[in-house]
């Protein structure tokens, strides 16, 4: 299956007949109705229902449409990128992190990124997808606070701190700190065990030999915080505090609890140079603030 011939097909698709498609592409039109004669026959279906010289897109014709564009996009993409490297342009890379920290960290990097970097395309995944994604080569960069696995490259980006969140009428409202021993006695709403935080703090937990009363787990910091504004329990989070909240540091036996961020990638990757310079530029960044 030749990609000029998924090009005709998109092209018959989008200007709605074989004449108007053969202008588009420069083919003659006995042509361009060959080869997706020669197409059909190589799928076994047929794409299109034929009346006269109409055509329109049948049941197997929409169920392959948006195949053929992704394998069009993916190659013109491959097209591009290798084409970049070649001229010694800058290369746009995937990015997968958790939105959260794409929201709060590498947008905001991206906005002051200097106008030479090429714009990133992210993609939204939970601290194990991001390495997923990496391992498919969905992406170029996984950044993620949980530690990466065996055979790739990383470098740490930024430590956060894990803040113990608490309503503004709380009794802890006027605190800087607390220990964990004394949150373990408070019922707490956590993020789920796909986010590194929550992955962080049970570890935390585990040494400290401690238990906890879990009033809610949640599958986003907006939840977690939104709940303890309501009075439901102390949010563990990492995000800045909203609603109101009163963000308390928390003492753990070996230190403030905090997570460590880092970006991770395939140390053999084609765009591995392009890779250290996002990577370093974003922790400059986060060094910074």
């Amino acid at each position: 299956m030749e990609l000029r011939v998924l090009r005709y097909f998109l092209a018959v698709v989008d200007h709605g007949s074989i004449t108007a498609a053969s202008q588009h592409v420069h083919v003659a039109q006995p042509s361009l109705s060959r080869q997706l004669r020669a197409l059909e026959q190589h799928l076994g279906v047929e794409l299109f229902v034929r009346n006269g010289r109409a055509l329109r897109l049948g049941p197997a014709g929409r169920r392959f449409l948006p195949i053929a564009r992704d394998l069009v996009a993916r190659a013109d993409t491959a097209t591009a990128t290798m084409t970049a490297l070649a001229q010694g342009l800058n290369v746009s890379l995937g990015v997968a992190a958790n939105a959260t920290t794409i929201a709060d960290v590498i947008a905001p990097f991206v906005a002051s990124r200097r106008a030479s970097m090429a714009t990133p395309r992210f993609v939204a995944a939970g601290a194990d997808a991001a390495y997923e994604a990496l391992g498919r080569a969905e992406v170029d960069i996984a950044i993620s606070t949980v530690p990466p696995p065996a055979g790739v490259a990383s470098v740490e980006i930024a430590e956060f701190p894990i803040w113990a969140q608490v309503a503004p009428t709380d009794p802890w409202a006027e605190l800087d700190e607390v220990s964990l021993d004394l949150l373990l006695r408070r019922p707490l709403i956590l993020l789920d065990g796909t986010f590194g935080t929550r992955r962080a703090f049970d570890a935390h937990v585990e040494r400290a030999g401690g238990a906890f009363e879990l009033v809610a787990e949640v599958s986003m910091p907006e939840i977690a915080q939104a709940l303890a504004a309501a009075g439901d329990g102390v949010a563990v989070v990492t995000d800045d505090p909203a609603y109101g909240l009163r963000a308390l540091r928390i003492a753990g036996r070996d230190g403030p609890l905090r997570i460590t961020l880092r970006a991770s990638w395939h140390p053999t990757s084609y765009a591995v140079d392009a890779i250290r310079d996002f990577a370093r530029a974003l922790k400059a960044f986060c060094d910074a603030r």
